[in-house]
């Protein structure tokens, strides 16, 4: 058992006792004398006490069918609710002075509250054979905790009122034959409870909602329990070690509450003293509090429904039984702050190791249940969820930690909050320590978004390293030109050699904690797409960096980290099939004409690095084929005609340009396809080959197996040949069927077009 139990099950003062003397308890009951109230019924006028059976029958012929609520319906269904009702603005009631006041304080003081108001609701006559079915009050009014019954002076026999909280239940006896006074029942409002079946005569009650002021007073904590909860507290989270617990502990509520009703001052019963006396020592403490309702979710094995000795299912039906527990785990979905307020409706796990409850969670608390059949790793299981309210208590800093997975954006800006605020450094820090994982998480999911703030933040951390890990986890590739004056920023704050530190911790591919799937630390594999190697457009965000002051050795960093990843990049579209790489010739011939056009924009700051580009491009001829590099020239600009020495690369793409164009034109009867990076030389391929190579345009026709046709199409597709399959299905085996494009020479024309466009851009 927890200590925190122990003190809270054996409190120092005695819990509010009811009238009787019993301990608080979920139900209470008493006596009012019958002069102390008198009913006037619109239509009938007073009722008598006791009252005759003549004039009961009366009132129930003036009732109406009493109807009941389910979830959002109103329903009347006679099987579930029997009786006659009288709605409250039909009755007139006429207190003694003092009596309707008295009563209220001594439910009040059964039920362990110090106030309650009392809002009448209707009045019920049950006659012979009539009842309520098990139910539960839904909460009509804000404030609503429970409901108070007034059984009337009317002999019946029958009619009693079963009470029922998780496993306690209580029989509520109101039967009589001369009644001398007026019976009273309270319970809480998430108690379930019936009106078992009149037998003989009347049963006539007074229904009311009791109601606890928004006013209402926090119970006192006896001074030496407090001071034994804080102990027992500062043993819970080791405060008085170097390393608090950073675990919650979450005690589980006896009562039920909604989201309406789960308020510090509308908790019930043992509920209300206990969190009470809890509060006061945490808050003695410093200690962090919020309300909640907690999810349990269990998942069983599902066992068969025992059979009787006959072969036959018992009364338990034929679904499945739960067998053995698979998985148990339980979260915190609604949250209350100690101000009362709501927050976000965010789930936040808990291990069931650092929960407590002076209840079992139980049937009564089951909310849904599903049955799954089997699933590969399991066999066939049932699924409950139950329902519970909860009181968390955490240390000021796990509070914060959990706060940015419940409420990420609000946290966020606390810690912008503390970055303006030098004399709070130390407790910046300690909250991007304990929240790192999950800023990590969040830059993975939103990027840079969040660069801005994150940047603030990072600014004003006392450790360097700290400052550092922060941002490790975003990918330049996916900057935006306004995110230059940012690292500008950063660069002023912290200094060039500590951001040169960031950019390298980014450009690194061993960096693996922090690896983005494109960008400066990708990694591909045989099948490439086109990626985003730095931010778009390259150019704007470069004049951006000029404009906001990067130093030159900050440049000279980027620029490096841009050539690393195209070679990385390069080095796996060598490696890819020539298909794929057909794919990405267009899109990476943009890529490059980017990159120049910005070391452009360096001027003599980017002339190196302009070097290292054009020979990158000129030793790759099959990823950059030089008659498609005239706009990659134009971009270099006058560089172009001055590198390579040996042969400068204007002079290689119009001298490719001008041999390609001297070509004869295509005969109208040539179909050969040029060019094609054939993969697969096996006998059935150099069976198409020959063809695809040759001035036919007849289709070829291949007869082989299905396997041999699969191998056939799919190597002319990974080399990336124009043609086209279809399988014709006669004989045995089936036919292959392989076309040529019948537009060769225009593409030949529209290729030639190109050419010359080029040659005219390049002056030649």
């Amino acid at each position: 058992m927890n200590p925190l139990l122990d003190l809270l099950r054996q409190p120092s003062t005695p819990r509010p006792a009811s009238p009787d003397g019993t301990p608080d308890r979920f139900w209470a009951e008493g006596r009012l004398p019958a002069g102390h109230l008198s009913i006037e019924v619109e239509g009938l006028g007073p009722l008598p006490q006791p009252l005759p059976p003549t004039q009961a029958q009366a009132l129930h012929d003036l009732s109406e069918p009493a109807q009941f609520g389910l979830r959002d319906q109103t329903l009347l269904d006679p099987t579930v609710r029997h009786t006659g009702e009288v709605s409250a603005d039909r009755l007139s009631l006429d207190w003694q002075p003092g009596a309707f006041a008295a009563l209220k304080q001594a439910v009040a003081q059964a039920l362990g509250v110090e106030r309650l108001d009392a809002w009448l609701h209707n009045l019920l006559i049950y006659g012979p054979g009539q009842f309520f079915k098990p139910h539960q009050d839904t909460e009509k009014h804000p404030g609503m905790v429970a409901t108070l019954v007034l059984v009337w002076p009317s002999p019946h026999i029958g009619g009693t009122l079963r009470v029922q909280l998780g496993q306690q239940e209580t029989v509520l006896s109101s039967q009589h034959l001369q009644a001398q006074d007026i019976r009273w029942f309270a319970f809480y409002a998430d108690c379930r409870h019936e009106v078992l079946p009149v037998q003989e005569g009347w049963r006539v009650a007074l229904t009311f909602d009791l109601v606890l002021p928004a006013e209402a007073a926090r119970p006192a904590v006896p001074a030496v329990l407090q001071t034994a909860l804080e102990h027992g507290l500062r043993q819970q989270f080791a405060l008085d070690s170097d390393t608090p617990s950073m675990a919650p502990w979450v005690l589980l509520l006896d009562h039920e509450y909604t989201e309406h009703g789960l308020r510090w001052p509308l908790l019930k019963g043992d509920d209300r003293w206990r969190v009470a006396a809890l509060r006061a020592a945490a808050e003695a403490l410093g200690l962090r509090l919020h309300l909640a309702l907690a999810e349990l979710h269990q998942t069983w094995s599902a066992e068969p429904a025992p059979r009787s000795r006959w072969g036959r299912h018992d009364d338990a039906g034929d679904d499945p039984q739960p067998g053995e527990l698979i998985d148990e785990s339980l979260s915190l979905d609604f949250w209350v702050d100690e101000h009362d307020k709501v927050g976000p409706r965010s789930s936040l796990s808990v291990k069931l190791d650092d929960t407590a409850s002076f209840t079992e969670t139980s049937r009564a608390h089951l909310v849904d249940e599903q049955y799954e059949g089997y699933m590969g790793n399991y066999g066939e299981t049932l699924d409950y969820w139950y329902r519970r309210a909860a009181l968390v208590i955490q240390s000021p800093l796990a509070a914060e930690r959990d706060r940015f997975e419940l409420n990420f954006d609000a946290a966020l800006a606390d810690l912008q909050r503390l970055a303006r605020l030098p004399a709070e450094s130390d407790t910046l820090a300690s909250r991007v320590q304990v929240a790192a994982r999950t800023l990590a998480s969040e830059v993975t999911s939103r990027g840079r978004i969040l660069l801005d703030a994150y940047a603030e933040v990072a600014a004003a951390l006392p450790d360097p390293e700290a400052a550092t890990a922060l941002l490790a986890g975003f990918d330049p590739s996916g900057f935006l030109p306004e995110d230059a004056a940012i690292l500008a920023r950063l660069q002023h704050a912290r200094g060039t050699l500590w951001l040169r530190t960031v950019l390298q911790r980014w450009s690194d591919p061993q960096a693996r904690r922090f690896a983005a799937v494109t960008g400066w630390r990708a990694q591909w594999g045989s099948n490439l797409s086109m990626p985003t190697l730095w931010p778009t457009p390259l150019p704007a965000f470069t004049q951006a960096a000029l404009d906001a002051g990067w130093s030159l050795v900050l440049l000279d960093d980027w620029f490096d980290a841009c050539l690393a990843a195209l070679t990385r990049f390069d080095q796996a579209r060598v490696q890819a099939k020539p298909a794929n790489r057909m794919q990405l010739l267009a899109g990476m011939r943009q890529a490059v004409d980017a990159l120049a056009q910005s070391l452009v924009l360096r001027a003599d700051d980017g002339v190196e690095d302009l070097h290292v580009l054009i020979d990158h491009v000129l030793a790759h001829p099959s990823l950059y084929p030089m008659t498609q590099l005239a706009a990659f020239a134009q971009s270099i600009g006058a560089w172009s005609r001055q590198w390579p020495q040996s042969q400068p690369l204007h002079g290689r793409v119009t001298e490719a340009l001008r041999t390609a164009l001297a070509e004869p034109l295509r005969d109208i009867s040539d179909h050969r396809l040029h060019g094609v990076e054939w993969v697969c030389r096996c006998k059935d391929c150099l069976g198409m080959i020959p063809w695809a190579e040759s001035a036919s345009a007849e289709p070829l026709v291949l007869a082989m197996a299905e396997q041999r046709r699969q191998h056939v199409q799919a190597q002319f597709e990974t080399a990336g040949a124009p043609l086209t399959a279809t399988t014709l299905r006669q004989g045995s085996p089936h036919k292959l069927v392989l076309r040529k494009p019948g537009d060769l020479q225009d593409r030949d024309r529209a290729a030639r077009e190109a050419w010359r466009r080029d040659l005219a851009m390049l002056g030649d």
